[in-house]
């Protein structure tokens, strides 16, 4: 199977991904779901960021680059964006404030510095601290989180990975900041869960 194809599967694995949450949202006496309008607009504003410096960086450098997952990820998160504003409870804590300010100095040193990788590692960074109250609530209470998505998500990973071009900063660090909150996720909500009932 070719790169591109495989980016294409991890992309299309992604988006698929959020089909599960998206249920949860529209019909919540089957699962309860609530998202917050205001986390999910960061989420798809951080991803929108990083699929841009990643298409930047790699034009820039004349090479090609696998942005599959993060295209899956930036169009599921704004379709949840638009439920969340329709179904969703408003809220902005302490690590919404730290996302949006990693973000904007992403955007601030990329302007400045006209280095596009400089916007990709600060969204990297920015989506890393949004995941950990995620991470958080996977280990808390894992019932809450859908074991189907995660899987799907890190289904994605796997393909991510395999997709990547070139193995350099501009190329592997989404994929690897996703595989690492979609692996942590993974054990918490799939793994470890069979792991105390047994």
């Amino acid at each position: 199977m070719k790169k591109e194809s495989i980016d294409t599967v991890s992309g299309a694995l992604f988006f698929a991904a959020f089909l599960p949450y998206i249920w949860a949202i529209v019909h919540p006496s089957d699962h309860p779901t609530v998202p917050s309008p205001v986390s999910w607009a960061i989420w798809a504003s951080v991803d929108s960021l990083a699929l841009i410096a990643m298409r930047k960086e790699a034009s820039r450098k004349k090479e090609k680059v696998s942005t599959g997952q993060l295209t899956g990820a930036v169009a599921g998160a704004w379709v949840i964006t638009i439920l969340a504003l329709i179904f969703g409870k408003p809220s902005m804590g302490s690590v919404e404030w730290a996302t949006v300010a990693i973000a904007a100095l992403g955007i601030i040193l990329w302007r400045a510095k006209g280095d596009a990788l400089l916007g990709l590692i600060c969204a990297q960074v920015a989506t890393l601290i949004g995941g950990v109250p995620t991470i958080l609530d996977g280990y808390r209470n894992p019932k809450q989180e859908d074991p189907l998505a995660w899987s799907i998500w890190f289904l994605s990973c796997v393909f991510a990975l395999f997709a990547i071009k070139k193995w350099n900063l501009a190329n592997a660090l989404q994929p690897l900041v996703f595989t690492a909150i979609e692996t942590s996720m993974v054990v918490l909500v799939v793994i470890r869960p069979h792991l105390l009932s047994s």
